[in-house]
């Protein structure tokens, strides 16, 4: 493969290494999770996405290769720093300079293309594309908790890796000798935002292809080895497709399936079938296919330009990413409609590359190219599919340790999409926790499954695998957030029930029922998100009300016990369960608080209410950072079998 392509590819890594820092740590640190309007998070993100056009308008006095390699030096020896922040501030506005300085390498590495020769405009567009693949590879590898997320030397090495090897190849790049630059279109750049973010919300998001396959890390191998081959698409886009109006009708299909797929019946409505893997792996066929065309022959009506025009459009098309991002992730806290964003994409990608002419570009041999490709898809193959065989099953349970033998142990966590109080991916930690609370059940909530916002972690399979557990999903708003429940008992039903519109995001009642003490057991697993939370509000009022309705109509049908667990977002006084067949749980226990102690350590909003025939016992809610809500737990018997005890925060 071409050095440059190489060079690119192995810095698109980087940039998209500090991307799934950055986008996590806007949320969780600058952010709060939810406490710093969308308006001032989405000004502090644009704003590093116009370091850019900083370096374009430097252009005029410094070559576009030499400011390339200048970012690109700062963005890799950073890269290696960031594995050291240890959360908190340093790790926030280090990714987020990170981010900048990756942006403005891109841009200018795009404006070197229409500069001097040594490197073109097709090879930069295909290594970026190379670049999501090579990403997502190494991300399945990881089992998606990235290096950044990880301690010890062997992590502190492995992050070396990228950034020795990109620095050693973008010398080699500027000693190369200056060459005729090859003819391309601006326009052509703009289709880099969209590139980005189709790829990260989707198409070569690991995350993604467990959640569609029930959390199997081979729907990501699959994914990366699809990823992989794409890069010929993208390198030979006319070998593989007449037109570039085929790959745009692919993808088309492809993002309307994923659309439509959640709107399907389902026992669990929001779930996306399993066959929609089909469509992010044709998808990512069609966008890289779409990328390469981009920049093969020039668009009608706009011939070869200079440098600084390259810049501008390019610098626009990464600032349409961030637009992209978050036009789709800020409507979870806004409200509002956001499927149309996906579609807003495709349209950038037409106008980036349509009309076309039927020029071409000078580049390699391909077939040479192609065996490399096809070599590099039978490794990833190898590699994604052993590297996960580790993590893919938990610790046994012991000779004594049949679930709910001793009573029903029932705990709830809201997981805070898998991030701690200093803003580090802490799903380990999580799983740790619930470990020592020892539990049969546990509800979750916040539970993230592949968002591009929080760096693409199938958090939900991550806890069942570190804690051996089974895991039934129940989406809230869209197939990728919403609640979880993790068993080991034997499972009779699962069902999801939509509950009335709400504030933030969307809720649901997640209904499993499984055997349990020679009966049946029905846990519903759910987080309220009621506008204001405020009874008064009708949104409240509906949702609580629909909740306990399920609840009550459940333990009619059944004649069997009933618990509901999860963030409920209400103090106990406010939960209206006089004459509704449910008890608190921790009603002998106050203060009970259900927040972690540096923020609101007095509340109470997380419960688990159960039915009359059951008895609370051993009750616990440990303070622990790993989240902004603590876990807690409680054991469950028949009526008269058990015996209160405060076990304190353990």
């Amino acid at each position: 493969m071409h050095q440059g392509r190489l060079v690119t590819m192995l810095g698109t890594v980087l940039l998209l290494d500090v991307l799934r820092v950055f986008l996590p740590s806007l949320i969780t640190l600058f952010g709060q999770a939810g406490s710093t309007s969308p308006e001032l998070m989405g000004a502090y993100a644009l704003a590093w996405f116009l370091v850019p056009f900083v370096l374009v308008g430097l252009s005029r006095r410094v070559s576009p290769l030499a400011l390339a390699l200048g970012a690109g030096a700062l963005l890799a020896v950073g890269r290696v720093g960031l594995q050291f922040t240890q959360g908190g501030d340093p790790q926030l506005y280090l990714a987020s300079a990170l981010v900048g300085l990756g942006t403005a390498w891109l841009v200018c590495t795009a404006m070197a293309t229409a500069a001097d020769g040594r490197l073109t405009a097709h090879g930069v567009m295909v290594g970026v594309v190379a670049g999501t693949a090579a990403s997502a590879v190494i991300h399945t590898a990881l089992g998606t908790v990235d290096l950044v997320w990880r301690e010890g030397l062997a992590a502190w090495s492995a992050a070396l890796v990228v950034p020795v090897a990109f620095l050693v190849l973008a010398a080699r790049t500027w000693r190369t000798a200056p060459g005729d630059a090859a003819p391309t279109g601006a326009r052509a750049w703009l289709a880099l935002g969209p590139l980005l973010f189709l790829s990260g919300l989707y198409t070569a998001n690991p995350a993604v292809a467990e959640t569609v396959v029930g959390g199997t890390p081979y729907a990501a191998a699959a994914l990366s080895v699809v990823a992989v081959l794409s890069v010929a698409l993208a390198a030979a886009p006319r070998r593989f497709t007449p037109n570039p109006l085929l790959p745009l009708a692919v993808l088309l299909a492809a993002l309307t399936t994923l659309w439509l797929a959640p709107q399907l019946p389902h026992d669990v409505p929001g779930t996306l079938p399993a066959w929609t893997l089909a469509a992010l792996l044709l998808g990512q066929l069609a966008l890289a296919s779409c990328a390469g065309w981009a920049t093969v022959g020039i668009p009608e009506s706009d011939a070869p330009v200079s440098p600084i025009r390259t810049g501008l459009l390019a610098s626009a098309g990464l600032l349409l990413f961030v637009v992209l991002v978050f036009a789709f992730y800020a409507a979870y806290d806004l409200h509002m409609p956001n499927e149309y964003v996906p579609f807003a994409a495709l349209a950038l990608i037409v106008a980036a590359i349509l009309p076309r002419t039927r020029g071409t570009v000078a580049g390699p041999d391909q077939r040479r190219t192609h065996q490399v490709i096809a070599v590099a898809a039978a490794v990833t193959l190898v590699v994604t599919v052993t590297a996960p065989l580790p993590r893919t099953s938990g610790p046994a349970p012991g000779p004594d340790s049949a679930p709910g033998s001793d009573g029903l142990r029932v705990a709830a966590y809201n997981v805070r999409m898998g991030f701690g109080m200093d803003g580090r991916l802490s799903v380990a930690e999580q799983a740790e926790v619930l470990r020592e609370l020892d539990a049969d059940v546990i509800a979750l909530s916040e539970v993230d499954r592949g968002w591009l916002l929080n760096g693409g972690h199938d958090g939900l399979s991550l806890l069942a695998e570190h804690l051996g557990m089974n895991a039934y999903w129940g989406p809230a708003d869209g197939p990728f957030w919403g609640d979880a429940l993790l068993t080991n008992l034997p499972v009779t039903a699962v069902r999801g029930h939509p509950l009335p519109d709400s504030g933030p995001t969307g809720a649901q009642a997640l209904v499993v029922t499984m055997e349990w003490a020679d009966t049946e057991v029905t846990v519903i697993s759910t987080h309220l998100q009621p506008e204001g939370y405020d009874l008064g509000n009708p949104s409240a009022r509906g949702q609580l009300d629909e909740l306990l309705l399920l609840a009550a109509q459940t333990r009619e049908r059944t004649s069997a016990p009933v618990v509901v667990a999860g963030d409920l977002n209400f103090e106990p006084d406010e939960l209206p369960l006089a004459d509704r067949g449910l008890l608190d749980a921790f009603a002998e226990v106050r203060p009970f608080p259900t927040m972690v102690a540096d923020t609101r350590s007095e509340q109470q909003i997380d419960h688990v209410l159960i039915s009359e025939d059951l008895e609370p016992s051993e009750p616990a809610n440990p303070d622990v950072p790993h989240s902004d809500h603590r876990p807690i737990a409680v054991t469950l018997t028949p009526a008269g079998q058990g015996t209160q005890g405060h076990t304190g925060e353990e």
